[in-house]
């Protein structure tokens, strides 16, 4: 008698282990192994490898001129990863268009949730600015987007970029601004000086060097996107003086240009 009553609890906690370890949710599946790979696309502005100071009378040109540097925002587009071979992948999160703000830390950050496959890739690239079927007026209802906008009597959609400088030299005493503002050109009639003919798609693509990198399956792959402020004004190819400059370039195609120009080379990638 006394046997059974101390082996009865035994038994009973056997079976209870028994039940508790064999019931299973008819909802619980195995989670699955990752197949793709994903990406983290950071964004950093520098002057001559400085990290940049807004608002702060720290900068000098190639033709000694100073000048502070008040407001960085612009949009790049159709981000591309290479494949070696031959193909691309193009991330399409937010249908493939990222806007940055250098007074916004959070625009810094683009989180793609694009599955990347694995895979050699040789190079990325990316549009600097938005190509004429994504430049459509009113697609950003909502601030900051939505304040880039470029004035449809010059061409519509928005602003590629806004870089606004105020600058001086021994010859000024007082900070004089420049407004390096890039979007659609127009062509005037020359016998008709305010009458536009014609629109200039501006936007250009980037092909950044030293950017190859192999995709592993679950893994991340951090892109830090740096741009080079300096070589908007300085080039090459063509570096600018602000002292013969007007206070913007928009509505001088022949200046836009040569920005477009310079900003080719404004970008470099690291690759984590």
């Amino acid at each position: 008698m006394n046997s059974t009553f101390r082996t009865g609890p035994v038994v009973l906690l056997v079976s209870l282990i028994v039940i508790l370890t064999g019931c299973k949710k008819d909802n619980d599946q195995p989670v699955p192994t990752p197949t793709f790979g994903s990406i983290n696309i950071q964004f950093k502005h520098v002057f001559n490898e400085i990290p940049l100071l807004l608002d702060t009378l720290a900068w000098t040109d190639d033709f000694n001129n100073s000048f502070e540097i008040n407001e960085v925002q612009y949009f790049i587009s159709d981000v591309r990863l290479h494949l070696k071979g031959g193909g691309t992948y193009q991330i399409a999160t937010s249908d493939g268009i990222h806007y940055v703000d250098a007074r916004i830390p959070e625009s810094h950050q683009w989180l793609p949730v694009d599955q990347i496959p694995p895979a050699t890739y040789d190079s990325v690239s990316f549009t600097f600015g938005l190509n004429a079927v994504k430049n459509q007026s009113n697609r950003f209802p909502d601030p900051p987007e939505r304040d880039m906008f470029w004035p449809e009597i010059l061409g519509g959609g928005y602003h590629y970029m806004k870089l606004n400088t105020k600058w001086k030299n021994d010859t000024v005493a007082e900070l004089r601004p420049f407004m390096m503002h890039l979007g659609i050109g127009q062509i005037y009639d020359p016998d008709k000086p305010d009458s536009i003919i014609g629109y200039v798609q501006n936007y250009f693509f980037v092909k950044l060097d030293s950017s190859s990198f192999v995709m592993e399956t679950g893994k991340l792959k951090i892109l830090v996107l740096t741009m080079h402020l300096d070589r908007w004004f300085d080039g090459p190819p063509d570096a600018i003086n602000l002292a013969t400059m007007p206070q913007g370039i928009m509505q001088n195609q022949p200046l836009m240009h040569t920005v477009c120009l310079n900003g080719r080379g404004a970008f470099s990638v690291k690759i984590e």
